[in-house]
């Protein structure tokens, strides 16, 4: 792969080394071979929701972030294996190499106020990338329950509870991920750009400089963790 070239517009480079990125297609077999369920058109999704991953870890470089989705952390791991293509692209999009990481969004040896910290920071930004509402799921947070990921991530935006959660059995209610009763506050949200990814028919906005791939609400989730170089 050629890292070192890319087209000459507004948008950033190291975002546009993320939205050139082309996966091995090892990288896909081994996906497929993990989930044997899904179809070309699930791995371009997948495909999708992990550049999503790469643009928050790009564009907010100090920011503690958790991998959501199973299935899209089960890609990275793929493409990390690569590892001369791997550190080239990490080069290009965030100035260092960025390590594979795997840690659980919703589990592992951090302390919860931690998980739930990073989790929420995701959302935020994933929310600002796609431009979606306050009360919307990027891709990130919806792929896996889309895709319907064995043992994936299930998250609802909000369980409709008021001064306290109401538990669903299987999903992560992020509007209250802080402890019931701690509501909470989603960052502004903007959008610009509009974008048509030839399945889905998402339309999202940007956050920053580059236009998001999608939009919309639903399920999703997974596990690592990350944080990139500069824009």
């Amino acid at each position: 792969m050629n890292w070192t070239k890319f087209r000459s517009d507004r948008t950033p480079r190291r975002l546009r080394a993320v939205a050139d990125l082309q996966f091995p297609a090892s990288a896909r077999e081994h996906l497929r071979n993990q989930h044997p369920q899904l179809s070309d058109d699930d791995i371009v999704l997948v495909e999708t929701a992990t550049r999503q991953w790469f643009r928050l870890v790009t564009r907010h470089t100090s920011a503690k972030l958790s991998m959501p989705s199973v299935v899209v952390d089960d890609l990275w791991q793929a493409l990390a294996l690569h590892t001369q293509d791997y550190a080239a692209f990490c080069d290009a999009a965030f100035g260092r190499l960025v390590q594979h990481e795997p840690r659980s969004a919703t589990g592992g040896a951090t302390t919860t106020a931690v998980r739930s910290s990073e989790l929420l920071a995701t959302l935020n930004y994933g929310r600002l990338d796609e431009g979606c509402g306050p009360t919307d799921l990027p891709l990130l947070f919806r792929v896996d329950q889309e895709l319907r990921v064995r043992d994936g991530n299930r998250y609802l935006a909000d369980c409709g509870g008021r001064g306290e959660c109401f538990p669903v059995s299987g999903r992560v209610c992020l509007q209250h991920l802080a402890g019931p009763g701690k509501r909470t506050r989603p960052r502004g949200i903007r959008g610009d750009l509009p974008f048509l990814d030839g399945r889905h028919g998402y339309a999202g906005g940007a956050g920053g400089t580059d236009g998001g791939e999608f939009g919309g609400g639903g399920g999703g989730g997974g596990g690592g963790d990350g944080s990139g170089g500069n824009n």
